[in-house]
C-alpha cells in the first residue's frame, strides 16, 4: 500500500470514529469545563498507553528532540479541543461542523508558510468546493433565522457572543495548524503531545468546572465519547499528516460535517434541512475529488521538506 493511501486510510477511519462527537456532546449535556476534564482524561489514557508501548524507554527523548514544536502541538490541540467543545455546547452543532470546512484553507496556508509545500491543483479545487458547501449551509441558516431579512431592513442581526465567535474561528485555524506541525515534526507520531494536551485539560478544568460529577443515565454514551470518540480518533487522524499534506488531512476531516449531521439527526432528532443536505453533498464531492485525484497520481508524495 502506498504511503498516500495509508494516510487517507488513517484520516478516514479517524473521522468515522469522531463523527458522533458533536451529537454526543449535546446529548451528554455536561458543563463544558467538566466535559473538557473528562475528555482530557480519555485523550491522556489512550495516548499515554500507546506512547509507552511505542517509545518504551525513549519516551523522554520525544520531548527533548521535538522541543518547542512538540509543546506547541500539545498546546494547540488543547486549545482547539476547548474551542470545539465550547462551540458544540453553546451553538447550533451543524453550524459548528460547517465552520470546520475552513480547516483545509488553514492547512493549505500553514503548509505554504511552514513547509514550503503548496497544495496541488486538485486540493485547491476541493477547497473551493468545500467553501461552496459551507456557503450553501450558512445562507440557509441565515435565511431560516431571519438574518437576511434583518440585514435588508438595516437591523443588527442576532449573532453569537464574542467568545462563541472566537471559538468558531479557533477550531478550523488550529485544526490546520496542528496538522501542519504534526507533519513538520520529525517523529513517527505525536501521541506524547496528545497525552500532554490531556494533562493540560485535567490540570486546568477542575478550577473552572462547577462539578466533575458524571450525570446519571448516560453511562455508555459518556464513556464511549470520552475513551473511544475523543481518545482513539485523534490517534488515527494525527497519523495522517505523516503521509498526506495537512490540507488533504483537513479535507478528509470535512466528512465529519456530513456524518456528524446524520448523528445529530439520529441522536438528537434534529433533522437536517434541505440546505444542510445540499451543502453536505458538495463537501462530500470535495473529498471525493481530492481522493480520486490522489488515486490517479502515479507518484507518491515526498516527505515534508526539512525545516
Amino acid at each position: 500500500m502506498s504511503p498516500r493511501f495509508l494516510g487517507y486510510g488513517f484520516a478516514i477511519l479517524g473521522v468515522l470514529i469522531i463523527s458522533p462527537d458533536s451529537a454526543l456532546i449535546r446529548k451528554v449535556g455536561m458543563d463544558p469545563a467538566a466535559l473538557l476534564f473528562w475528555r482530557g482524561f480519555g485523550i491522556f489514557v489512550v495516548s499515554a498507553v500507546l506512547s509507552v508501548l511505542w517509545y518504551r524507554g525513549r519516551l523522554l527523548s520525544y520531548f527533548t528532540e521535538s522541543g518547542v514544536l512538540g509543546l506547541l502541538i500539545a498546546l494547540f490541540f488543547f486549545i482547539s479541543t476547548c474551542s470545539f467543545v465550547y462551540s458544540a455546547v453553546t451553538l447550533n452543532p451543524i453550524v459548528l461542523l460547517i465552520f470546520v470546512a475552513l480547516g483545509p484553507v488553514s492547512g493549505a496556508v500553514f503548509s505554504i508558510i511552514l513547509l514550503n509545500e503548496p497544495p496541488r491543483p486538485a486540493v485547491w479545487i476541493a477547497i473551493g468546493l468545500s467553501f461552496l458547501g459551507m456557503a450553501i449551509v450558512v445562507w440557509g441558516e441565515m435565511h431560516g433565522a431571519g438574518t437576511l431579512e434583518q440585514l435588508r431592513a438595516g437591523q443588527r442581526p442576532n449573532l453569537p457572543g464574542p467568545l462563541s465567535l472566537l471559538a468558531l474561528i479557533l477550531v478550523p485555524t488550529l485544526l490546520g495548524l496542528g496538522f501542519t506541525l504534526a507533519r513538520k515534526l520529525k517523529q513517527p507520531n505525536v501521541w506524547p503531545s496528545n497525552a500532554l494536551a490531556g494533562v493540560m485539560a485535567m490540570a486546568i478544568m477542575p478550577f473552572i468546572a462547577p462539578s466533575l460529577a458524571v450525570p446519571s443515565g448516560i453511562f455508555w454514551e459518556f464513556w464511549f465519547l470520552v475513551i473511544f470518540v475523543s481518545g482513539v480518533s485523534f490517534i488515527l487522524i494525527t497519523l495522517a499528516p505523516k503521509f498526506i499534506s495537512s490540507a488533504e488531512t483537513s479535507l478528509v476531516f470535512l466528512l465529519e460535517t456530513v456524518l456528524g449531521s446524520l448523528w445529530i439527526w439520529g441522536l438528537l432528532g434534529q433533522r437536517p434541512e434541505g440546505h444542510e443536505i445540499a451543502g453536505g453533498a458538495v463537501v462530500t464531492l470535495a473529498v471525493i475529488v481530492v481522493v480520486v485525484s490522489a488515486a490517479r497520481r502515479r507518484s507518491t508524495p515526498s516527505s515534508p521538506p526539512p525545516a
